[in-house]
């Protein structure tokens, strides 16, 4: 292969990262993903973290037939996070179910992290 050919197979390799990457412009810590809880949950999340928080794409899970909401604070990101939320190589889960309109902390368990 002569260096023409090597230096446009860099060149369209370099497009390509440089187009996906102005494709994917999803920020990994968003606000959304905790704004978009119920109030129940928003509150207790906001007991945890006294302060502005952002949290990954993995941080709340709903599973509608349970109608539990499942929040892994290792993927929360706040400046009043106490580190007591891990122990070891297990984070803390915390459960919250539907009770009429409402929800209320069902579970706070330990289980393996995520990260």
């Amino acid at each position: 292969m002569s260096w023409r050919h090597c230096l446009l197979a860099v060149l369209i390799c370099q497009g390509s990262v440089i187009q996906a990457a102005s494709i994917n412009k999803h920020d990994p810590w968003d606000a959304h993903h905790i704004s978009d809880l119920p109030p129940e949950v928003r509150q207790y999340i906001a007991g945890l973290c006294k302060g502005p928080a952002s949290a990954q794409h993995d941080f709340a899970t709903y599973n509608p037939q349970e109608h539990r909401w499942r929040i892994n604070i290792e993927y929360l990101n706040c400046p009043g996070l106490a580190r007591d939320f891990r122990e070891g190589n297990q984070c803390l889960d915390v459960d919250f179910v539907e009770v009429g309109s409402h929800y209320r902390l069902a579970r706070k368990t330990y289980a393996a992290c995520g990260f």
